[in-house]
């Protein structure tokens, strides 16, 4: 019997928190609520004209927490509105109220205007000056590459070779130094598997360390002969 007492109670209580919501819910339809729903809309045009109507913006509303329409506008151009309007009718609400901050009178919106117009033809400039300053970069990288490549292929490096063909690559070099300098490297592979290509150039080295020795005796005799 207690626990049929217990669960009456609770769905009485159930039943009279449903009802208070319906009466609440009943009474925020009863509030005005275009303003906060063109605000939280973003509908600029609308606040201003709701404003022009008469519109109260110090009023709160149960559905948007309690906040005045200010608080729930979507963006800045619709706050705007608001701070439009409190400068033409600086007396008819609560502005503080309202939590409208200042007015925006036309001469600071021309103002704000050539201020964003100046913004925005600085940051032109700036970006225009450090595209100037990249391009400049990447041609000097350009060119160091090309110089490091046209070295490496009249030394006849293998792995210096690979390593320039690398960063010319990356470098942007041009498509025909670049063909040129791997046919280069492979040439130099071929080479470097052939035995008689190594016997050749073996007989190669040799023959020049002799002149260099046979040149240098040849200096020395000179240098006795005079002396």
């Amino acid at each position: 019997q207690m626990k049929i007492v217990s669960e009456a109670k609770r769905a009485a209580a159930e039943a009279e928190a449903a009802a208070a919501m319906a009466r609440a819910e009943a009474e925020a339809d009863l509030l005005p609520s275009e303003l906060h729903a063109a605000a939280e809309a973003g509908d600029a045009a609308t606040v201003l004209i709701l404003l022009e109507s008469g519109s109260d913006p110090t009023l709160t509303h149960v559905r948007w927490g309690f906040r005045v329409a200010y608080d729930v506008a979507r963006d800045k151009d619709t706050r705007n509105a608001f701070r439009r309007h409190m400068a033409a009718q600086p007396n008819q609400w609560d502005w503080a109220a309202a939590h409208v901050p200042s007015a925006l009178t036309e001469e600071a919106e021309t103002e704000r205007e050539e201020k964003e117009r100046q913004k925005a033809k600085e940051k032109k400039r700036r970006a225009e000056k450090a595209r100037k300053e990249r391009r400049k970069q990447e041609d000097a990288e350009r060119q160091a590459a090309d110089r490091q490549l046209q070295q490496a292929v009249d030394a006849k490096e293998m792995d210096a070779l690979c390593k320039a063909i690398e960063h010319a690559v990356q470098a942007g070099c041009p498509e025909d130094k670049v063909s040129a300098a791997r046919s280069t490297l492979d040439k130099l592979r071929r080479d470097a598997a052939d035995p008689e290509v190594q016997k050749r150039k073996e007989r190669e080295r040799r023959a020049a360390a002799a002149e260099a020795r046979m040149a240098a005796g040849g200096s020395f005799v000179a240098v006795r002969l005079n002396d």
